[in-house]
């Protein structure tokens, strides 16, 4: 068997080859800049230049394939023009797919996100929850399922897959984090608990890997997390136990932070990255996001292995391998 994994060269798509090569597969990468997949051809994983908005491109990465794991798209960065977001998952998944079905592919696991269903509130969403995207990348990402969806019911053999927060070692987006509560300057903002749902990198892979051997799977979409969300102030005492500093205490009044987000928002998007919080930041800050995992579970027979302890303390080590921290 032969795979095509997308978006190899992100966070998740290393991730994912790692865990193929390791069992064995035979694992091809499509890379829009070979040159940063040196450790992918390291791990014996074959690479193929090319773009999910080049068809050609696509045509020769798809040659012999069976499986494809796409992954590729943009993440979410203030600014940036919807329309980039657009090329890459509504109109690059059209592509993907079109390849797909000419070359035969026998499943087809597309990488979505639990941002479809946008902020969540006090209650897990479901995979049946109402869709209420918040952003350019949130509602394209809803585009490219949308795509999906349509090869689904004209017979072609794909799932849906939707991972929550992933984290652990290769990740960055959440090193910002860390280094607010290794300085001891974060506090949690407002005083009504807010929800998130992590879920380690490795338990990420797996159920990925899942979605492309089960037969249950097909025509499926799947919200991938943790087997319990946590709230933002225990995720934050825990991330401060594996980095070994005090734990936060007390809050920030929400006006407060309101202000400091807008002016945050103000700087010039070269310097906004070192704004102590923006808009964005905020609401990540405020807003509960949970789901529903049970039908991952009763599915695929997957569910998250890596206590949060674990995962946590993992990557702080990985930080500090690699002098972030």
């Amino acid at each position: 068997m032969r795979t095509l994994v997308t978006g190899a060269t992100g966070f998740l798509g290393v991730n994912l080859c790692q865990h193929l090569t390791a069992a064995g597969v035979e694992t091809r990468a499509l890379a829009r800049a070979p040159e940063r997949a040196q450790a992918l051809s390291a791990l014996g994983v074959e690479v193929v230049a090319g773009d999910v908005t080049d068809e050609a491109s696509l045509a020769r990465a798809l040659a012999d394939v069976d499986v494809v794991y796409h992954l590729a798209g943009k993440l979410f960065i203030p600014g940036v023009p919807a329309e980039e977001y657009h090329a890459f998952h509504e109109q690059g998944t059209r592509n993907m797919l079109r390849q797909a079905r000419a070359h035969g592919v026998r499943r087809f696991v597309h990488c979505s996100t639990t941002g479809v269903f946008g902020v969540t509130g006090a209650h897990p969403a479901n995979e049946d929850a109402p869709y209420a995207p918040t952003n350019a990348y949130e509602r394209t990402k809803l585009q490219g399922e949308a795509q999906t969806r349509a090869a689904i019911r004209e017979g072609f053999p794909a799932v849906i897959i939707r991972p929550g927060l992933v984290y652990g070692p290769g990740d960055l987006h959440l090193l910002g984090f860390f280094h607010s509560i290794q300085r001891g300057v974060f506090r949690p903002i407002g005083r009504a608990p807010v929800w998130l749902h992590p879920v380690y990198i490795d338990d990420m892979s797996a159920a990925m890997l899942r979605a492309a051997e089960a037969p249950e799977a097909v025509g499926e979409a799947f919200n991938i997390a943790g087997t319990q969300p946590v709230t933002l102030r225990t995720l934050a005492q825990e991330i401060a136990k594996s980095l070994g500093v005090a734990e936060p205490r007390g809050w920030i009044p929400l006006p407060l932070a309101q202000a400091v987000a807008l002016a945050g928002d103000a700087l010039p998007a070269s310097l906004r990255h070192r704004a102590p919080l923006t808009t964005s930041r905020l609401d990540f800050l405020t807003h509960s996001r949970m789901y529903d995992v049970g039908k991952a579970q009763r599915l695929l027979g997957f569910s998250a292995e890596t206590p949060l302890t674990v995962g946590l303390a993992e990557t702080a080590r990985w930080y500090r391998s690699e002098g972030l921290l």
